[in-house]
């Protein structure tokens, strides 16, 4: 079993990324008419076409269940090998934490693309750029709305950063922490 378990954590992180790609343009509101974005609902209704026997329509409550158990079995997989447990309510807090982690890891990534795409204007119309500009400019709005821009200088990549550096330091750790002590 301890051969096959790293195999299967690697299908089940690459299921989970895809779906959860899916639930960010689907919150997010993304163009659908990008090939990026086109492609990523694509591989993803293969991968919902299972839990689709509930006929729920990949709505984003939907995608944050499939999500969530996508999580759960990313870490329960690695406890089958271990001694280690973990309480079973706690283990839900837990997952939680985790797969709030993969967002904000996500989102870190997208908006260190986002910054250095604009400093250089040789790729700007690729779809995947215009993709990850839709996923990042409403959260650069509400930026924009508290702290204007100073001297032309857009400082709403460097706040977002910021906040999900506090966010991965501070909040998440505690969420996974109350999972143990539940």
């Amino acid at each position: 079993m301890s051969q096959i378990t790293p195999i299967i954590y690697l299908i089940l992180s690459l299921l989970q990324f895809i779906i959860l790609l899916r639930f960010i343009c689907q919150v997010m509101n993304v163009n659908y008419y990008n090939p990026v974005t086109q492609s990523i609902v694509k591989i993803s209704g293969y991968i919902l076409t299972p839990f689709n026997v509930l006929n729920l329509n990949s709505n984003t409550y939907f995608l944050f269940v499939i999500l969530y158990i996508f999580t759960l079995g990313k870490l329960y997989l690695p406890m089958l090998d271990s001694v280690e447990s973990y309480p079973s309510t706690g283990f839900l807090i837990i997952t939680f934490g985790y797969l709030m982690k993969d967002l904000t890891n996500i989102y870190w990534y997208l908006i260190i693309i986002s910054a250095i795409k604009s400093w250089f204007n040789v790729f700007v119309s690729h779809p995947i750029f215009a993709l990850i500009d839709e996923l990042c400019e409403p959260l650069y709005r509400i930026v924009r709305n508290i702290l204007p821009t100073f001297s032309g200088i857009d400082f709403s990549p460097i706040v977002l950063l910021f906040f999900l550096q506090i966010v991965e330091a501070i909040f998440i750790p505690r969420i996974v922490q109350l999972g143990y002590i539940i």
